[in-house]
């Protein structure tokens, strides 16, 4: 799920809800201020980065096929100029964008319990967007167990429901594995293989991309990949 905001509008009210939170739950944007050009705005972790408190807080049962991430998409501003800082008990440390977008790193349970902040500073016609990943905690490899990437799936989205409640019914549910950088690959159902379907050129992942879709191979065993991704991600219907 991805949202965008000018800065002025709320660059860290982001992520899992952000795009429906504010207006439904009455959340109020964190106050900006503005200097020669600059903006700052201020925080908690918890509402910096939404939704991630809640999912550190199920239990190692409730997640154990699924992580995530956070990446930060950051348009008409110059990239190294944005800070990210994140203080905890009067100590601060920055917070990195590598190439790819993604946040690390990202803040821990404890941060989140106990009120660190996380503060942004960056040219304030900057565009920004972050959005949150969701993927498994299998070893990236050329083989993958069907049935824990289907166990993926409803974890995902019995997270989903339990970290944004109402709003949950708002996001779209997850229901396929993307492996990226995969080639090709095949899954074994009653001891036949059948090839994975692949992306096209028009969605968000590279033309080519195999998915693995629970619901179209009901009784999947196990995922084969000419080459091993670098990551396994869940996610919707392409865009």
């Amino acid at each position: 799920m991805k949202t965008k905001h000018n800065f002025a509008a709320g660059m860290l009210v982001l992520g899992l809800m952000a795009s429906v939170a504010p207006a439904m739950a009455g959340q109020k944007l964190p106050p900006v201020t503005t200097e020669n050009g600059v903006s700052t705005q201020s925080a908690t972790a918890a509402d910096a980065f939404p939704g991630l408190k809640g999912f550190l807080n199920l239990s190692a049962a409730d997640r154990s096929q699924i992580n995530v991430y956070y990446t930060a998409r950051i348009k008409n501003a110059d990239p190294s100029k944005v800070r990210i800082t994140l203080t905890d008990g009067g100590r601060s440390q920055d917070l990195s964008v590598a190439r790819d977008g993604r946040i690390t790193p990202l803040p821990t349970r404890d941060q989140l319990n106990n009120g660190a902040r996380v503060t942004i500073s960056g040219p304030a016609t900057g565009t920004y967007a972050m959005r949150i990943h969701v993927y498994s905690t299998q070893s990236a490899g050329r083989t993958y167990d069907a049935a824990g990437l289907a166990t993926g799936v409803r974890q995902g989205n019995a997270a989903m429901g339990k970290i944004a409640g109402a709003l949950s019914l708002l996001l779209k549910k997850l229901d396929r594995v993307y492996f990226v950088g995969g080639g090709s690959g095949t899954v074994l159902v009653d001891g036949q293989e059948r090839p994975l379907p692949r992306t096209d050129a028009t969605g968000e992942y590279p033309a080519g991309t195999p998915y693995f879709q629970p619901s179209a191979f009901p009784g999947a065993t196990k995922i084969t990949l000419s080459t091993a991704p670098s990551i396994a991600l869940f996610d919707n219907p392409p865009k």
